[in-house]
C-alpha cells in the first residue's frame, strides 16, 4: 500500500513538474512576443505579467499577505520573487521536480 502512495506522490509530482514547465515556456514565449514588438529584449518581471492578466487579485493577494499573515512576507520574500522573471520561476521549480521524480523506468 505504501508503494502505490509513493508512486501516485512521484507522479503528482511529476505531472505539477511538467505544467510548471509549460508555463514558463509560454512565459517565454510571451516575452519574445513582446521582444519582437519592442525591437529589443527585455527580462518581463512575473509581477508585471500578474499586473496586465488581472490587477485585482495582485492587489488582493498584497493586502491578504501583509494583514493576515505579516508585512515581511510581502516586501522583501514575494516582491523580490515578483520581479524575477517568470520563466525562471516557473521554469527552475518545473525543471527540479522532474529531474528528481521524473520517470524512473529510463534510469
Amino acid at each position: 500500500m505504501a508503494a502505490r502512495t509513493r508512486r501516485r506522490s512521484f507522479r503528482i509530482l511529476t505531472w505539477l513538474g511538467a505544467f510548471l514547465t509549460a508555463l514558463a515556456a509560454l512565459a517565454l514565449l510571451y516575452e519574445a512576443i513582446v521582444a519582437a514588438q519592442a525591437g529589443q529584449w527585455r527580462l518581463v518581471p512575473a509581477g508585471e505579467i500578474w499586473f496586465t492578466l488581472h490587477t485585482a487579485s495582485l492587489n488582493l493577494v498584497q493586502a491578504i499577505v501583509q494583514r493576515y499573515l505579516h508585512p515581511f512576507l510581502w516586501d522583501p520574500v514575494i516582491a523580490g520573487f515578483l520581479q524575477w522573471p517568470l520563466w525562471a520561476s516557473f521554469g527552475g521549480p518545473g525543471i527540479a521536480l522532474l529531474t528528481i521524480f521524473g520517470s524512473r523506468r529510463a534510469r
